[in-house]
């Protein structure tokens, strides 16, 4: 082997005590810039220095075109409880594995063939097949015709999968993904949900997993702003299902089990079900769960098991495999996260296998609400070794890969990442670990509302929202990523290495990507593709599950129109990103890249109605708190995030080009930073946000190796806000005064204006002016954690949310004083502030001076009737 120019260790534990043969895992890993250019010279070696079969495939790549992020597929044999350390190196020889791969995928106008080498699997999605034959050592195991989607809508109709296109989209020595879309359609031909379906195989396995997701496409109606189940745009079914019918009828058993690592149950049954109805938690009543007539309608605590009508077991929590067997080959099945997103159902009837992914047993039709969509993971298992069903329990903690912290620091895939071993902070540290640990961790507090079920499972409980609740039961609020749990989650994962973080960030993406995105182009621009801001300040969810505003709402007083819909200020892009990094999961790279298309499209007056007279850009994406404000703010900063997230995911340059108009329209060198009123703490907090972004654009000029116009006009805005922050920036305790309600949550927003100050030391030019920024960003950060101590309510889920995102950054700072950015080209004269007219600004205004005059004249009347008494 020729010497290596690039080695890091591959790190993986088994934690559930499963010995692992030949299990397939894919991990994405970040490359330092100009190390490896293709990835097809990268090479693992396993414990024994033996090279392994390997799959990559580029995820990003550095602007001077080296690899940045590589998504590596294997294969690894692993003991119970066991620790190992491969080693990914890159050499200039190619290197033999001790094997051959096997897999092969081919693809006619009419059918699909993937040939796994133990297992050969037909596709005929144009039929709705999507497994229509699937050969084991040459036997046929499934029955004529073939596996079957059905949906069941609330009349009893059946509607099954028809396949409209079909892609492969991965296609490697180790892994085959295959991407179907279609739609549920009667025998009549209506249609009435999407479906997606991604199928992946695997080298030398019989294995199949499948993502299912069912997706409707309609608008919601939302009347007044409040968006509740029940809604017209709503669809609403009793049972979907994929059914695989054995070919072999006789001398047929099932083989069962509720947890891994139990002996499995076998017996001659007609019939026999795992039905898991509720969470099994004590609080599975939780009103978390009411339907649209504010009912829950959960029948008993957990699942039960039974056979041919009798009662065989009952418990709280299934993690279930069943499977079905004639003694020489069978199909073994199960469905992940099964009690997580109840109600769920595992079946066999006579010679069929039933995974019931909305199973008909629940009381109730399943109602999946306008741009909501779900996803199930089912794994099936093919074998010809009946014995070999409970190999399936890997699949329900699949190994994770990873790197060490080390490693991710100095990759610089991350900004401002310092492993946590190095972060001598430990009141910051010891805060935020209670996410993960102890009483108050984020696992813990699932279960005050039951944060369960297929529409609930990954978020999490928004429990801030809930001090001074009196009511009987937990207030239920849903905090859906507000100011982006998941990048935060990433972070501590790729700092500390602690698996914790992963199983937070993988259940709250999935959550994020299905229920929290709109999943629909029906509605108008500036609801399109976007992301439903967090449940209601202060108020219960009720019927509006994770949208915000319900009808069960009492108003706040004071105001005549209660209702809205989502938002450009909560629009969270980056863990999205950095997760599809690790994982390659596709649905994440188009979440973000549709986030970004979202931001385009509300700002787009000509996608409005009578935008042809009026085609000036909205203002919609780059406002803030008032529809007259396009300063700094979190609605322009959150807008250009996702389009700088969109850039590094794509490197297409219409997003760099609309987030660099966006900061040309909300910020200036020259700004009269009194005229902004940033000292009204409740309406302009969140300028410190717009600074943040202005930051991440320039790291991106600065790694693009770009200090043209634009670079200066950021950095010199960026100082000159930051200047002025020095001078009349304070601790929000100190300011309570000026904010509605006191809360925990001020101090801990603190933590940015240590990150915007390390920032502009990072980019002033005079080593005066950047001590002075360092000093004032060391002092606001131990402000942010003193005084957030001071506050019982501390470990609450925002204030804990606050840091997980941005006090790391301090800690990197502190170790590197000497980083600088460059100086720009060349000294240019920037002109004078222009104030955004935005489309229909005129109208607005008009409306505005009548509304007002209305008002006083309404006034002036009860002055009249109140002297005529």
């Amino acid at each position: 082997m020729a010497p290596s120019s690039l080695s890091l260790p591959l790190l993986v534990e088994e934690r559930s005590g499963i010995t692992r043969f030949d299990e397939p895992v894919t991990v994405g890993i970040p490359l330092p810039p100009s190390a490896v250019m293709h990835p097809d010279k990268l090479v693992l070696l396993d414990q024994k220095g033996q090279p392994s079969l390997l799959q990559s495939q580029v995820l990003a790549r550095w602007f001077d075109g080296s690899v940045k992020w590589v998504l590596l597929d294997f294969q690894m044999s692993i003991g119970a409880y066991e620790r190992v350390s491969y080693q990914l190196q890159q050499t200039s020889e190619p290197i033999m594995a001790r094997r051959i791969p096997r897999l092969t995928v081919r693809q006619s106008a009419d059918s699909i063939v993937v040939d796994t080498g133990n297992a050969v699997f037909f596709l005929t999605p144009q039929l709705g097949k999507l497994l229509e034959r699937v050969l084991v050592q040459e036997n046929d195991i499934l029955a004529a015709g073939g596996s079957h989607l059905v949906l069941t809508d609330a009349a009893g109709q059946q509607y099954e999968l028809h396949v409209r296109r079909t892609d492969v989209a991965t296609s490697g020595p180790l892994r085959v993904t295959l991407h179907m879309q279609g739609e549920l359609c009667s025998a009549s031909g209506s249609v009435l949900a999407r479906c997606l379906v991604r199928c992946s195989f695997y080298d030398g396995h019989e294995l199949v997993q499948c993502q299912i997701t069912l997706h409707n496409p309609r608008a919601a109606r939302h009347p007044g702003g409040l968006w509740d189940l029940g809604d017209a745009g709503s669809i609403f079914f009793k049972d979907v299902s994929l059914h695989l019918p054995l070919r072999s009828q006789a001398g047929l058993r099932t083989v069962w089990l509720t947890q891994p690592g139990q002996p499995g149950d076998e017996r001659t049954a007609t019939s026999l079900a795992i039905y898991q109805d509720s969470s099994g938690g004590e609080n599975w009543q939780s009103t978390n769960h009411v339907n649209r007539f504010g009912k829950v309608m959960h029948t008993f605590q957990g699942y039960r098991v039974t056979a041919d009508g009798c009662i065989l077991q009952e418990g709280k929590r299934a993690t279930p495999i069943l499977a079905l067997h004639d003694g020489q080959h069978g199909v073994a099945v199960t469905i992940e996260k099964f009690w997580q997103n109840f109600p769920k159902a595992l079946e066999v009837h006579h010679n069929q296998l039933t995974l019931r992914l909305f199973p008909q047993q629940y009381n109730d039709v399943y109602e999946l609400q306008g741009g909501e969509q779900k996803t199930h993971t089912a794994y099936l298992l093919f074998t010809d070794t009946p014995e070999s069903w409970a190999h399936l329990g890997w699949v329900h903690e699949r190994l994770i890969p990873r790197t060490t912290p080390d490693w991710y620091a100095q990759t610089r895939a991350f900004n401002y990442l310092t492993p946590c071993s190095q972060d001598p902070h430990t009141a910051c540290s010891t805060l935020i670990e209670t996410a993960i640990e102890g009483p108050h961790s984020f696992f813990t507090r699932r279960e005050i509302i039951d944060e369960y079920g297929w529409r609930h499972f990954g978020d999490l409980y928004a429990d801030h929202e809930a001090v001074g609740h009196t009511g009987k039961t937990p207030l239920v609020s849903h905090y859906n990523n507000q100011y982006d749990a998941l990048y935060g989650a990433i972070v501590h994962y790729v700092r500390s290495g602690d698996w914790r973080w992963f199983e937070l960030a993988r259940d709250l993406a999935r959550h994020v990507i299905d229920i929290d995105i709109y999943h629909t182009q029906e509605d108008r621009p500036a609801y399109n593709g976007g992301l439903f801001w967090h449940t209601d300040h202060y108020t219960d969810a009720g019927t509006a599950t994770h949208r915000a505003y319900s009808r069960m709402s009492v108003a706040p007083a004071g105001l005549s129109h209660y209702g809205g819909g989502l938002s450009n200020e909560q629009n969270y892009t980056t863990g999205l990103l950095y997760y599809y990094f690790l994982t390659g999961d596709a649905t994440a790279w188009e979440a973000v890249q549709g986030l970004a298309d979202w931001v385009i499209n509300m700002d787009d007056g000509r996608r409005r109605f009578l935008g042809r007279f009026d085609s000036r850009p909205t203002g919609m994406c780059s406002a803030t708190a008032h529809w007259n404000y396009y300063g700094p703010g979190r609605g322009a900063g959150n807008s250009i995030n996702a389009l700088l997230d969109a850039y590094l995911l794509t490197s297409a340059e219409p997003y760099l080009h609309k987030a660099e108009e966006l900061i040309r329209r909300c910020i200036h060198p020259a700004d009269d930073i009194r005229a902004r009123g940033l000292d009204d703490v409740e309406y302009r907090w969140s300028y410190t946000v717009f600074l943040q972004v202005l930051g991440k654009y320039l790291d991106l000029k600065t790694d693009k190796g770009e200090s043209d116009y634009m670079y200066s006009y950021a950095q010199a805005s960026l100082l000159h806000y930051a200047t002025w922050m020095l001078e009349h920036e304070v601790p929000y305790a100190r300011v309570f005064d000026r904010v509605k309600i006191p809360t925990e949550t001020w101090p801990a927003q603190d933590i940015r204006k240590s990150c915007v100050l390390h920032l502009a030391a990072k980019y002033a030019a005079a080593p005066v002016q950047r001590s002075a920024f360092r000093q004032q960003a060391g002092f606001f950060f131990q402000a942010c954690i003193q005084d957030l101590q001071t506050f019982p309510t501390r470990t609450l889920t925002r204030p804990i949310v606050l840091l997980l995102t941005n006090a790391y950054i301090y800690t990197y700072f502190q170790q590197h004083l000497d980083e600088t950015g460059p100086s720009p080209a060349q000294h240019d004269d920037f002109g004078r502030p222009q104030k955004f007219i935005p489309q229909f600004y005129e109208l607005y205004c008009v409306r505005a001076q009548l509304r007002k005059a209305l008002a006083g004249m309404q006034s002036l009347g009860r002055a009249c009737r109140v002297l005529g008494r």
